[in-house]
């Protein structure tokens, strides 16, 4: 009897008395994303407020995009261009300087060939010499004249000299296309290039299409495009950029926000703030397809209207998690 009272007394021990209190309480997202700032708080912020925009957007493709020199003249494009690479400098020197010395060659020859010929006339008119031998100095002559072509044209393709090229600071961005992928874009729209150490909310810079040499890499089964920079763009030969090219005849509706309201969380999170009622503002979380220009296209996010955050987002996330100054 003893031994079945102690295990009456041990299982409320063992699993504990019932009760009705939740396991947990769930709070929602918006609840704890809500900032609500005092004036003279939001006056020291100064916010800026922009709404949510539902917009044709085109699309675009972004490829790897490099920086060369194009060495022939304006109008042209029989003539290679110059990348960043000094094996290719050096080579291409070299091949002009051999080509520089066949035109100095040529041009010695056709000279040699003139006194010869007008020595020959000479003799000719002075009853001493011979017909035979004004035709043979006149056929030299045609010969040199005819090396001397062919020396100059060329030179003409090895382009502009390499050391006149850079100072010439007219520059392109060769962008090499998937061939697969070539008949889907608009060759001749404008692409849009960007530096990689540029700000994704700095305005990227209009690069025009022009006619280039028909380059190539059957390996990896791409075409290059040659797009020229705009003026005054200070970049290198052989540095990479960012391109995109348009999609030719597409374009979508979707909404557009300017990047810089978009925040990031340290874990990839993306957020924006809106202003839903006087001094207050809900953290609202988003999707960003892609980039265009200096706005972030969404494939998810607020409303077409809502008010969101772009100057002074990043002192408000501060504000909410304490990290700021």
């Amino acid at each position: 009897m003893k031994r079945y009272v102690f295990l009456l007394l041990l299982v409320p021990v063992l699993y504990g008395a019932p009760t009705s209190a939740p396991p947990a309480t769930l709070s929602k997202e918006a609840d704890l994303t809500t900032v609500v700032l005092q004036p003279q708080a939001e006056e020291r912020l100064r916010l800026k407020l922009v709404a949510v925009e539902r917009r044709a957007v085109p699309a675009v493709r972004l490829f790897s995009g490099e920086i060369v020199l194009p060495l022939a003249p304006a109008g042209t494009a029989i003539a290679p261009v110059l990348g960043g690479t000094l094996d290719d400098v050096l080579r291409l020197a070299d091949l002009q300087a051999a080509a520089d010395g066949r035109i100095l060659q040529t041009q010695a020859q056709v000279d040699a060939a003139k006194i010869a010929r007008a020595r020959a006339e000479r003799v000719l008119e002075a009853e001493a010499g011979s017909v035979r031998a004004v035709d043979e100095a006149k056929a030299t002559l045609a010969v040199a004249e005819a090396a001397l072509r062919t020396a100059r044209a060329q030179r003409d393709i090895l382009g502009a000299p390499v050391g006149e090229a850079a100072k010439a600071r007219r520059t392109w961005v060769r962008v090499a296309i998937y061939s697969g992928e070539a008949s889907l874009l608009d060759s001749n729209a404008s692409a849009m290039l960007r530096a990689l150490s540029a700000s994704p909310s700095s305005e990227p810079h209009v690069a025009k299409p022009v006619a280039g040499p028909l380059t190539a890499n059957a390996s990896a089964a791409t075409i290059d495009w040659y797009y020229e920079l705009p003026a005054g763009l200070a970049l290198r030969p052989g540095e990479r950029v960012a391109v995109e090219v348009p999609v030719a005849g597409a374009a979508t509706e979707s909404l557009v926000v300017p990047f810089n309201a978009v925040l990031h969380d340290i874990h990839g999170g993306q957020w924006v703030y809106e202003n839903t009622a006087p001094h207050q503002y809900v953290r609202r979380r988003i999707q960003v397809m892609r980039l265009a220009g200096a706005h972030a296209v969404l494939a998810s996010g607020p409303a077409i209207g809502a008010r969101i955050v772009t100057d002074g987002a990043a002192e408000l996330f501060g504000t909410e998690f304490m990290t700021g100054k």
